[in-house]
């Protein structure tokens, strides 16, 4: 298939079958192209770290790529589906637009709902008929998937995506996907964080077939990898919560980054933005409701004040203006 999309532009494709002539071409090449065949064997090559490495192969052998790409950093074409984006990668004409929102969603202080905001929003999304992702990035909070109620549901979580590395194959097949949100759970079996370059190796790849890609990051340290390019803080009204989100704000790489607010406590909105330095995008209300659905593992999604809320944050993740009405 490479060598017939090369005659088709006039390109001249250099074929390798000499293991002594690899390490030249592997450093040579503008892009390496490795059929299916050797896929499986390419990871133990021991080569040097490069860009634009495709993995290339028929549907059948999909998973098998996956799982192949991750410690090359590769990227999967699977044909005759994907034979315009192979044309494109032997012109040199591989790189595309721009990606998704990548939104990373941060509770200021303990408690304050931040993993059902994220979710909320990302249902919301959904709803909207966006393609929307969801990331979990807490490795302690017991998997995002619980909120979803899809625990049970099959597809991979950071125990198969670990190893990810570089611009690796579109994985949201592969992922469980609920009320049209492709999910990123964390496996409860480890525990164990999850290495900085495969969160960014993750969330590039989801990035680039999404329109949304949020992250819940909980309170431990923020992971390098998440590039995001928005970050809402969640803190309640109370002083305690509002003095915890003011410590936590000043250990952030702050980048666009704005405020959103549960009710309860005594300090005003706009009061509790003033002392966390931060713009009010949005005032979510106490409901007793969502803690009891997370509990039978129901979506969060309740119709008045709480969706109300959440229609006026989207906006914001997304880099659209906010509906003219008042917080």
């Amino acid at each position: 298939m490479a060598q017939a999309s090369a005659a088709a532009i006039g390109v001249t494709l250099t074929v390798v079958a000499d293991p002594r002539d690899l390490r030249t071409a592997w450093r040579t090449a503008s892009a390496v192209l490795i059929g299916a065949d050797q896929a499986g064997q390419a990871g133990g090559w021991a080569l040097p770290r490069r860009a634009q490495v495709y993995l290339v192969g028929q549907a059948d052998a999909y998973e098998a790529l996956c799982r192949a790409s991750m410690p090359l950093g590769a990227s999967v074409i699977v044909v005759p589906e994907g034979a315009k984006w192979l044309s494109r990668v032997i012109a040199g004409k591989a790189h595309g637009g721009d990606g998704g929102s990548v939104v990373a969603v941060k509770p200021g202080a303990g408690g304050v709902g931040a993993s059902t905001l994220c979710v909320s929003l990302a249902v919301m999304a959904a709803r909207q008929s966006r393609r929307v992702a969801l990331v979990d990035g807490d490795p302690h909070g017991g998997g995002i998937d619980l909120l979803l109620g899809a625990e049970n549901t099959p597809g991979w979580r950071w125990d198969k995506l670990r190893n990810a590395v570089g611009q690796i194959a579109d994985i949201a097949p592969m992922l469980p996907r609920v009320e049209g949100v492709t999910v990123v759970s964390m496996d409860r079996a480890s525990g164990e964080p999850v290495d900085d370059t495969a969160y960014e190796a993750v969330i590039d790849c989801l990035a680039r077939s999404h329109d949304l890609v949020l992250v819940d990051q909980g309170r431990g340290r923020s992971p390098a990898g998440v590039t995001a390019q928005r970050t809402i803080v969640v803190s309640t009204q109370t002083v305690r919560s509002l003095a915890a989100t003011r410590a936590t704000v000043a250990t952030m790489d702050r980048g666009e980054c704005a405020l959103v607010v549960r009710r309860g406590g005594a300090v005003l909105p706009a009061d509790a933005a003033r002392a966390v330095d931060l713009p009010l995008i949005g005032v979510v209300p106490t409901v007793p409701e969502l803690a009891r659905l997370a509990d039978r593992g129901m979506v969060p999604w309740l119709a008045g004040g709480w969706t109300r809320a959440c229609s006026r944050i989207l906006p914001w993740c997304l880099g659209e203006p906010a509906p003219r009405r008042g917080l």
